[in-house]
């Protein structure tokens, strides 16, 4: 064989591999569950209608004392703004944003 017999060879084995490689990917692709649109969308109002969002109170309502799983047990550590008394008044527990 000569040199360019061999290098005509390298070429096509490059050729291949990366066609395989390729093919494989797509075959990951192909194996990966899917679900039409009308499904996804159906899940998404299912999930929304089913769990309560207390950032829009206007629907959920607020949550009840002690039901903010966030809050139990926990200060809030708040950013305090140069000569500001902490812990004054009302607005102990709320934020300032600047």
């Amino acid at each position: 064989m000569n040199q360019d017999q061999q290098l005509s060879l390298k070429i096509k084995y490059l050729k291949l591999k990366r066609v395989n490689g390729l093919n494989n990917k797509l075959r990951g692709e192909l194996s990966r569950e899917r679900i039409t649109a009308s499904n996804a969308c159906l899940s998404i109002v299912n999930y929304v209608s089913t769990h309560k969002d207390y950032a829009i109170p206007e629907i959920w309502g607020y949550p009840s004392p002690g039901a903010n799983h966030f809050r139990d047990g926990q200060r809030l550590r708040l950013r305090q703004a140069p000569g500001q008394v902490r812990g004054s008044g009302s607005d102990a527990a709320c934020c300032t944003i600047m």
